[in-house]
């Protein structure tokens, strides 16, 4: 399993999932995190996974619902000042599409 970071859009999205949107979603995004977090490449999953085109880093999308995709990076941990040179996961956001808001 991937350790992660979530970017403060990311944590503000969530918030506002779990506040305000239906279990059905809250569910979904459990679900997806956890798969992302077990294999984030997998193109043979839920939530439609896509690499994201002319992005500088590898990116990645993942339908939550029709209008809302979760955004991550499969990035180096040492760029978050994690203690080994792994890869982690890290969140952008949760809601929106491709981090158009």
């Amino acid at each position: 399993m991937y350790q992660y970071v979530e970017m403060n859009e990311a944590l503000n999205d969530k918030a506002l999932i779990f506040k305000s949107y239906p279990k059905k979603i809250q569910s979904k995004l459990q679900y997806l995190v956890g798969d992302i977090l077990e294999e984030p490449r997998n193109l043979n999953t839920i939530g439609n996974p896509e690499q994201l085109k002319h992005t500088k880093k590898e990116m990645w999308s993942r339908n939550l619902s029709q209008k809302d995709r979760i955004v991550y990076a499969i990035e180096q941990g040492s760029n978050y000042n994690m203690p080994e040179e792994k890869e982690i996961i890290v969140f952008y956001q949760y809601l929106g599409h491709y981090l158009d808001k």
